[in-house]
């Protein structure tokens, strides 16, 4: 017996053969709608569901659905010119959403003047490399 690949055992039954579609369009959604809400949105809220032309996002603050439903007209505009037919946005909030694994902030790298002399002194030591000027712009950052 030949083994079926998932896409074709889940649109091959009546009950599943609708939900494939829609999962599908859900993703599109939310790929596209996370590359247009500014970080902060981004990270605390998800793509609920998408039901004759609105979508429903749900957000873990109150600030949060605000502030997605003050950008409403913006994202319908830029998601309706990638291909999206979206003709509105409701929005739910839920506190207590997990919105998935959170992406941690950047943070700044400062090195104590010790750690600068050290790096200097590595980087006088290596020979001439690609390795040798980033250990050096290492070593003079923050000066």
């Amino acid at each position: 017996m030949q083994a079926k690949r998932l896409g074709e055992y889940l649109g091959s039954g009546d009950s599943t053969s609708r939900l494939v579609p829609q999962a599908a369009l859900l993703l599109a959604i939310r790929r596209q709608l996370s590359e247009v809400l500014p970080d902060n949105l981004r990270r605390s809220s998800t793509i609920a569901n998408y039901k004759q032309g609105v979508v429903v996002v749900v957000a873990g603050t109150n600030a949060a659905a605000a502030k997605i439903r003050h950008l409403e007209p913006r994202l319908i505009e830029v998601l309706g010119k990638r291909g999206l037919q979206i003709t509105g946005i409701r929005v739910e909030v839920q506190p207590a959403w997990r919105f998935g694994a959170q992406v941690p902030e950047k943070k700044a790298l400062f090195l104590s003047q010790g750690a600068r002399a050290a790096l200097a002194q590595l980087g006088r030591r290596l020979p001439d490399s690609a390795l040798k000027r980033a250990v050096q712009a290492l070593a003079n950052r923050d000066e």
